[in-house]
């Protein structure tokens, strides 16, 4: 909508409907409900992040398990060949790898103990040479586990390397000593560099090793060497969020096919129902005739009963415009004979007074005959012209003014166009009676004071009128190219002052014409005849109080 240079847009409305109100309050309804959907669906990603947790924590205790069995199964190998190793054997490697344990990966060598372990310090080796001592359990660059066992009497060690077992798919796992010294376990772990520190002993720890968000997990495998698991933060968020998405879709598409489920039964059982009846009552409205609902039958009983009540409404309602139709057609009748008789009495009158007239001999005398016949006469012509149809209110003035001019014409003996012509431009106008009467009266003595006084026998010429008017405002000039000056009439210059009063104006007064601006009034709605208040008698006008107010 635009006003000027003004734009308002109006907003939507989605409460100004049945159907909108239902929408809001399932809307409503399932909010509590969708927060509960969100918060499980974060408490879900939450779980499956713990979950992820511990099944890291699990499959660190699992390959832990696995590698401490590859461990033992080793080291009691080593015992039992030291146990029954025979005096002066030199042989090592032939006899231990004829002993390997199934499962085991071993690589036993028997170095002296002066000459120590390839990358292990000769402290931590003789500890081992104490046959009552365990084993002692040493990491090595290759991401192996050495095994060692002192020979009785000999003065040499056995060795076995323990290869890890297989790791699972995308786990990063580390061999870490003692000394916080790591060996990364397979090509994948040796890409993310040496073993994050400060990893908890029990479960789970959350890290970042290299810019990268690790999950990790450390577990036991004897008093100098740990294992070290961890896995990728972002897979398991990802996972976890595709899980809480899915949980989240599934609770969202339940809920959206409950919201609309119950849409379409509230459209079924109430909505649809609601708009039968409406386009019924528009239908009712706009034909009339019998109020009828299709499908009352199967509406619910709130809205069969409404529709029923409509119904017997409709049916009364028109009884009662047939009663009012017929009363007002007999109420126009009347009023039409009424209009009749006081036109037709107005003319009578007139005519009496015309024919009074032709029986005065005295010039004066006649002239005010005369002139009391024109000013009836116009009233007798207005009378008709306003209760011609159906609107007393609304007036065609041009063909009032023009009929009103041929009465005055041949009240001189002559008619417009001959001697005197007579132009009228002039509306179709609403205007209420109370000021068509002192409009025409007007009309009526200017025009007759122009014929009688501005043209002379013998003297052509011209009369113009001409009304203009809008929605609030009319303007009536009438002029003529007659002789001046002219007499001056006293009686018909206090009757236009008066009734120019009437009409709420000023009179301008020329010469040859006048002219008025006066504000329209909205004419009065006639009611009902049923309902208008009784006529009263008009009140005797005052003898004292000579001019316009008798007339009007």
């Amino acid at each position: 909508m635009q006003d000027g240079s003004t734009r308002r847009w109006r907003l939507p409305r989605p409460q100004a409907s049945l159907r909108g109100r239902l929408i809001c309050l399932l809307l409503i309804a399932a909010f509590p409900v969708v927060v509960l959907v969100l918060a499980g669906a974060y408490a879900g990603y939450r779980g499956s992040l713990r979950q992820a947790e511990r099944d890291l924590v699990l499959e660190r205790d699992l390959v832990v398990a696995s590698l401490s069995t590859r461990i033992a199964a080793a080291d009691g190998a080593l015992r039992g060949v030291a146990a029954t190793w025979p005096e002066g054997w030199t042989g090592c490697g032939d006899r231990l790898r004829g002993l390997t344990p199934v499962g085991v990966v071993l690589d036993v060598e028997c170095p002296a103990p002066a000459e120590g372990l390839a990358g292990t310090p000769a402290a931590m080796v003789r500890p081992a040479l104490d046959p009552a001592g365990p084993s002692l359990i040493l990491t090595q660059g290759t991401g192996t586990i050495a095994v060692l066992r002192a020979l009785p009497g000999a003065g040499r060690l056995l060795v076995a390397r323990v290869a890890p077992p297989p790791l699972p798919a995308g786990l990063l796992a580390w061999l870490v000593d003692g000394e916080a010294r790591s060996w990364p376990i397979g090509p994948q772990t040796a890409d993310y560099g040496p073993a994050p520190p400060q990893i908890a002993a029990t479960g789970a720890t959350r890290i970042t090793l290299g810019e990268v968000p690790l999950v990790a997990a450390r577990g036991r495998l004897s008093a100098q060497a740990f294992l070290v698991v961890a896995r990728p933060a972002a897979p398991m968020r990802a996972t976890a969020m595709m899980i809480a998405t899915q949980r989240l879709g599934e609770v969202g598409a339940l809920l959206g096919l409950s919201i609309l489920a119950v849409v379409l039964g509230a459209n079924y059982a109430v909505t649809r129902p609601l708009s039968q009846l409406r386009r019924a009552v528009a239908a009712w409205r706009g034909g009339g005739g019998t109020f009828e609902v299709p499908g009352v039958d199967g509406m619910p009983d709130e809205i069969r009963e409404l529709a029923e009540s409509f119904r017997a409404g409709a049916t009364a309602l028109a009884a009662r415009e047939r009663d009012l139709q017929a009363a007002i057609e007999r109420s126009e009748i009347l009023a039409a004979e009424v209009h009749h008789r006081v036109k037709n009495n107005l003319q009578i009158v007139s005519s009496l007074l015309a024919l009074q007239a032709q029986r005065v001999t005295d010039g004066q005398a006649r002239t005010e005959f005369e002139a009391a016949r024109d000013r009836i006469g116009a009233l007798a012509t207005l009378h008709r012209h306003m209760y011609a149809h159906h609107d007393p209110e609304a007036i065609d003035l041009g063909a009032f003014i023009e009929e009103l001019g041929v009465q005055l014409f041949a009240a001189i003996g002559d008619k417009p166009g001959r001697r005197i012509a007579l132009d009228v431009a002039a509306p179709a106008l609403r205007i209420s009676s109370d000021q068509a009467v002192p409009l025409a009266l007007i009309i009526t003595e200017a025009v007759a004071a122009a014929l009688k006084q501005g043209f002379p026998p013998g003297h052509g010429g011209r009369i113009r009128i001409t009304v203009t008017a809008d929605e609030r405002r009319a303007s009536l000039a009438i002029e003529d190219d007659g002789v001046v000056p002219r007499p001056d009439d006293q009686l018909r210059a206090l009757l236009l002052r008066g009734l120019a009063r009437q009409l709420g104006a000023e009179l301008k007064r020329e010469e040859a014409g006048l002219a008025l601006d006066f504000p329209l009034r909205a004419p009065t709605p006639r009611p009902p005849p049923s309902v208008r208040p009784p006529s009263s008698r008009p009140a005797r006008p005052d003898p004292a109080r000579p001019g316009p107010s008798a007339p009007a």
